[in-house]
């Protein structure tokens, strides 16, 4: 990574450190005989891993940001808020940089609520359309807003998928929300971002609200891993 150009395009920030080398056996374990479900990593080392869900903006900078940064991140895509640009999403893909997963084929909030079939047809035909699209197949299913129940995990059970991912802190405009109260970040932890644009945030943009995170991270002392090689 260009330090100067990093520098010069994200003011404040600088390149990531290099993550340390991935466990040899991954201290998550997935099953899809019992799918589990994870908010965090068990590890001691200063790494955090960030997920970015839905798909609404398509930020063609964002592109370009995460090929200048060159740090992995987790997308969970929802099939109702991409279709209008798979394209896009190819392009992040094609960075080298980013996983796909499961998000949903319509993003329903009330999941719970919904039946074990309506489940399966979600989580299931998210599937098969990020196969058609991406050519991937997704082993990872983040629940819309968190929310799901014992037939939601029956359902990653059945779709192939061999995990459900929760997280730790969520990113907003500016600031981060975290579920502890010392407001810190701790060593496998998963960030949640969603991608936006100005409609959704106050004016600014992707980039701006991506570099924001950055910030958080960097000035804690964090560096970025892939959560694939972990769970």
């Amino acid at each position: 990574m260009d330090a100067e150009l990093i520098a010069r395009r994200y003011p404040g920030l600088k390149p990531f450190a290099p993550p340390p080398p991935p466990p040899s056996v991954k201290p998550v374990t997935l099953n899809a005989a019992h799918p589990l479900v994870f908010s965090r990593v068990p590890i001691t080392e200063k790494v955090v891993f960030v997920t970015i869900d839905d798909g609404v903006e398509k930020d063609p900078a964002f592109v370009q940001m995460v090929k200048d940064f060159k740090i992995p991140l987790t997308l969970s895509l929802a099939d109702t808020l991409i279709r209008d640009d798979y394209r896009y999403f190819a392009e992040l893909y094609a960075t080298g940089y980013v996983s796909i997963q499961n998000h949903t084929l319509t993003h329903p909030l009330a999941m719970p609520r919904m039946s074990a079939a309506r489940q399966l047809e979600e989580i299931a035909g998210q599937q098969e359309k990020l196969k058609r699209e991406y050519g991937t197949t997704p082993y990872i299913f983040r629940p819309p807003g968190g929310n799901y129940n014992a037939t939601t995990v029956t359902a990653v059970k059945e779709a192939g998928l061999r995990g459900m991912m929760l997280w730790k802190e969520s990113m907003e405009i500016h600031d981060m929300q975290y579920q502890t109260a010392a407001h810190r970040l701790r060593p496998g932890d998963i960030i949640l971002c969603h991608f936006r644009g100005p409609a959704q945030l106050k004016g600014e943009t992707m980039v701006q609200m991506m570099a924001n995170l950055y910030r958080h991270i960097q000035a804690q002392g964090f560096t970025v891993a892939d959560i694939t090689h972990y769970a």
